[in-house]
């Protein structure tokens, strides 16, 4: 998503299309990460791109998205509003609360279908090919380095489970300068 980012903030007027190429792929790979940056609370969805002041302050703070205050600020920003990133908001909420100890990744899906099925059955209920796929991106996003996994909130068990982590997950940052206080 930084790079992604950067490239949009110094080439304003270049689309999807363009911003993608020097990564090997297509427009919708852009437009993907721009959903996801507004859904992280960084940009506002318009184009050209515009930061919100969360995302001024990430941009000059740690413009790679690397440091703890960013990993903790996108975690919050993608669990807090149960419309902006559902899945992530179920998964961080109830789906933790109601798991227990561990859980599989049919444990996962099944709760995403329960969940999300009443949105639309084809898209979102047993037979849907987007489960699977959301599923392993929300346990991606928690375990990989290149992703939340640093918070260490999620962690795989040695039978090949998954474990939601004890950790306190600190305030959240309610301004721009809270944010930039924590760095």
């Amino acid at each position: 998503m930084s790079r992604l980012l950067g490239s949009a903030l110094e080439n304003p007027t270049q689309r999807d299309k363009e911003l993608a190429k020097p990564f090997g792929y297509g427009a919708p790979f852009a437009s993907a990460y721009r959903s996801w940056l507004h859904k992280s609370g960084v940009i506002e969805l318009r184009f050209p791109i515009v930061l919100t002041g969360f995302g001024e302050v990430l941009v000059k703070k740690d413009p790679a998205f690397q440091k703890m205050p960013t990993l903790w600020f996108l975690h919050q920003q993608l669990t807090v509003d149960p419309t902006r990133a559902e899945a992530w908001h179920f998964f961080m909420g109830a789906f933790r609360a109601m798991s227990s100890t561990t859980f599989s990744s049919a444990d996962l899906r099944n709760g995403l279908v329960m969940k999300l099925s009443a949105h639309d059955a084809k898209h979102f209920g047993p037979q849907s090919k987007m489960i699977p796929v959301i599923a392993r991106k929300l346990i991606e996003c928690y375990s990989s380095e290149d992703g939340l996994g640093r918070l260490e909130l999620l962690t795989k068990t040695v039978d090949g489970s998954y474990a939601f982590s004890e950790k306190s997950v600190p305030e959240g940052f309610a301004t721009p300068q809270s944010l930039a206080d924590a760095y």
